[in-house]
């Protein structure tokens, strides 16, 4: 064979060799992807068993998913129907909570009111507790020697040219007070102390409607100090009074009793102001000398003595007005209101047989003898009953002066003189021909008195 055929057998001879490798090598190659295939094949089903076994379980987890479904929604309902059972107990919870806070609310304002009126009650009865505590324990502790001994050098003697009489040192070492009738009609007196000294006071003025009298002098003992004044509106009936004064000339005597009646109206002209009653002994000489309580505040100025062992006082508050506006303005001027009357009682009613009034009926009718129509009021009319007998139509009954009940003289002097003024406006309450209404009137000034 040629050399070329040679060489092409060769390369045949090659490339079958290459390719029966080649065969060779993918025969096993395939064999290798067979087996393998075999394996995926096999993992491939067992995957699959697992799957059905995973499908297998979900399904029993389906089920059990549904069934738990069913039972919250059982469960869901239940909850439900509490819940709407407990949020309907809870607004009735909350509806009678609101009621019992509105009735909290009410009982804590009914609460709060008695507390405030019981702390007002404790309030007042605490002070009337210290009120008699002050008045029972400040009588147990002093007594009339122990007022004496502190207010003794307060006290003087007074002698005019026409009599004597005591007083006392008010508002500063250099006033005294004593009474009109003491130093009427003198512009100078004389003074003598505790101590026995004197001095010369000159009368700065005085009132003969309250018997009320002020002095000055330049000078006085260190201890003869200004008395204080009470309250004379608190005064009662019974309350223990002291008196210093110079009876007969003698230097400060002593004497003790209690107040009889308060408000009373002195028959003895020109006194117009009501005054104290006393069982106080005070002869002639004291007038003028003050009236104590078991304090030592002066009650007022002793001013008259009977026989009977009846005596009286001007009331401090009287004193003090006077005194002051005598001091201030040199004068004390009274007011005015211009009617004539009588306090009712059965037997005025009967004495002017008041045809249309009841027997019980209280208060101060207006009467004629004063023109009544000046001051706004209406007077008793002047008739004949059914046997002819003269007889009163009542017109106005005064029952009450600025809201203050009037049943005496004594109730209207006090009001009067304690708290009214000349050109003051006043409101009585009258019973006018059996309907009641108010009357404003104005006061007007008390003429001088000229003896």
């Amino acid at each position: 064979m040629s050399q070329r055929q040679n060489q092409i057998l060769t390369v045949l001879i090659i490339i079958a060799v290459v390719i029966s490798g080649a065969n060779t090598y993918l025969l096993f190659n395939h064999i290798d992807l067979q087996r393998e295939q075999y394996a995926t094949l096999e993992n491939i089903s067992e995957l699959r068993d697992d799957l059905d076994d995973v499908a297998s379980s979900l399904d029993g987890l389906q089920d059990e998913i549904t069934s738990l479904q069913g039972n919250f929604s059982e469960v869901e309902e239940e909850i439900a129907d509490r819940l709407g059972g407990l949020e309907e107990g809870i607004q009735e919870s909350l509806d009678e909570l609101s009621s019992l806070e509105t009735t909290l609310e009410d009982v804590t304002g009914e609460i709060q009111g008695f507390n405030s009126s019981m702390r007002d009650e404790l309030e007042s009865l605490s002070a009337e507790v210290a009120a008699i505590d002050e008045r029972v324990g400040g009588s147990l502790e002093r007594t009339p020697s122990s007022v004496y001994e502190a207010r003794r050098a307060s006290v003087v003697k007074i002698t005019t040219t026409a009599g004597q009489g005591s007083g006392f040192m008010w508002r500063s070492r250099n006033y005294i007070v004593t009474n009109h009738h003491v130093v009427d009609g003198a512009e100078e007196a004389n003074i003598g102390y505790y101590d026995g000294s004197w001095t010369v006071a000159t009368v700065v003025g005085s009132d003969p409607y309250s018997d009320v009298a002020v002095l000055r002098v330049e000078e006085a003992p260190l201890d003869s100090e200004p008395l204080t004044l009470a309250d004379s509106s608190l005064i009662y009936i019974g309350q223990e009074a002291v008196a210093i004064g110079n009876p007969l000339g003698s230097y400060g005597a002593l004497s003790s009793g209690i107040i009889s009646q308060v408000n009373e109206k002195l028959d003895i002209p020109p006194i117009i102001v009501p005054v104290l009653q006393l069982d106080v002994t005070i002869a002639p000489g004291s007038s003028g000398g003050p009236l104590f309580d078991l304090d030592g505040n002066v009650l007022g100025i002793t001013n008259a003595g009977t026989i009977y062992g009846i005596n009286f006082a001007v009331s401090s508050n009287i004193v003090d007005r006077v005194a002051n506006s005598i001091v201030e303005e040199g004068i004390y001027q009274h007011p005015l209101v211009g009617f004539f009357g009588y306090v009712l009682n059965p037997d005025i009613v009967t004495l002017l047989n008041l045809q249309n009034v009841d027997t019980h009926q209280h208060g101060i009718i207006v009467m004629e003898g004063y023109p009544a129509e000046e001051a706004g009021l209406e007077a008793a009319i002047e008739t004949t009953d059914s046997l002819g007998d003269p007889a009163y139509t009542a017109k106005d009954i005064i029952i009450a002066i600025d809201g203050i009940e009037i049943r005496t003289w004594g109730d209207w002097d006090a009001y009067i003189a304690e708290h009214v003024a000349p050109d003051q406006e006043i409101v009585l309450t009258v019973w006018r021909s059996g309907a009641i209404e108010q009357v404003t009137l104005e006061t007007a000034a008390r003429p001088e008195y000229t003896g």
